[in-house]
């Protein structure tokens, strides 16, 4: 089992694991209902449900400057592994089920998101993406608003502690390595994207409309900035950078890299404020 760490929400949500029963877990009772299922959950399960959530918990992204919230930073080989699940047949396979077959039930459960893909080429199953939903919580007794205490507290604790910045590298290396590597991409889920910001709004407490109002100030800035370019009210310096890292701050990593992609193949030789100029305009046009 891998080491929870110290951060206060893995520990908060640790501690309450603990104490958990799954036969009271109402989404799990509810689940087992509309199957026929008799109402208990087999100490087997349950055993693999609470080694799974712990594992979960431990590799869980609390940081809310993330694209979206609570991704579970691993594959599923990783979990199987970290519960001690992850057998070796005859032949040299290896097989997980149990860890599969609970996350199938939290899935129906309305407990988690899995993002699933498929190579085009091979027709092969693409890693799993998992994303913990708010309701997962819910049933171990917190509360959204709880929830966002928590991921505030959180926040707190890594500015303290010096690790906000590493988060986001961990966040962004992460990313990085889901592009290029054999697991389910959201690109082309956009459903699946919606739901996963709406839920990110829902327990933030962001209102639709201050994402719009984002764009809204950019557009000003920009106007304001050319403005004063031409009357020579303010020097050329930082005012295209300063813009563009204001919208970078607000806006998921998944929409920053493409953008940023996009104006360096359409100009190669840009740098500097004409960069930040460029990409600024490319944001406007696109209405990011």
């Amino acid at each position: 089992m891998g080491k929870i760490p110290e951060s206060v929400a893995a520990r908060r949500f640790d501690a309450a694991l603990e104490k958990h029963d799954w036969n009271r877990n109402r989404y799990i009772y509810k689940l087992r209902c509309e199957r026929n299922q008799r109402v208990s959950v087999r100490s087997e399960r349950r055993e693999v449900y609470k080694a799974l959530a712990m594992a979960i918990i431990a590799m869980c992204d609390y940081n809310a400057d993330s694209d979206y919230l609570f991704e579970v930073m691993c594959g599923t080989h990783d979990l199987a592994r970290a519960t001690n699940l992850l057998h070796r047949t005859i032949t040299g396979r290896l097989t997980y089920d149990p860890i599969l077959n609970a996350l199938h039930d939290w899935e129906k459960a309305g407990l988690i998101v899995i993002v699933r893909g498929q190579d085009p080429e091979t027709k092969q199953n693409k890693a799993m993406r998992i994303f913990i939903k708010p309701e997962w919580f819910e049933g171990l007794g917190f509360s959204v608003d709880e929830l966002r205490k928590i991921l505030g507290d959180y926040r707190r604790w890594a500015e303290k502690k010096g690790l906000r910045e590493t988060a986001k590298q961990r966040y962004a290396n992460h990313i990085a390595r889901v592009a290029r590597s054999n697991v389910a991409s959201l690109d082309d889920k956009h459903s699946l994207k919606k739901l996963l910001l709406k839920i990110k709004r829902h327990v933030l407490g962001v209102k639709e409309e201050e994402g719009k109002q984002l764009i809204s100030d950019i557009e000003k800035k920009l106007q304001d900035t050319e403005s004063a370019l031409k009357t020579g009210q303010v020097k050329p310096s930082t005012q295209y950078y300063a813009a563009y890292t204001a919208w970078k701050n607000k806006t998921p990593l998944s929409l920053v890299y493409p953008i940023e992609s996009t104006v360096k193949k359409e100009n190669p030789g840009l740098s500097g404020e004409l960069f930040y100029q460029a990409m600024l305009e490319r944001i406007r046009k696109d209405n990011l």
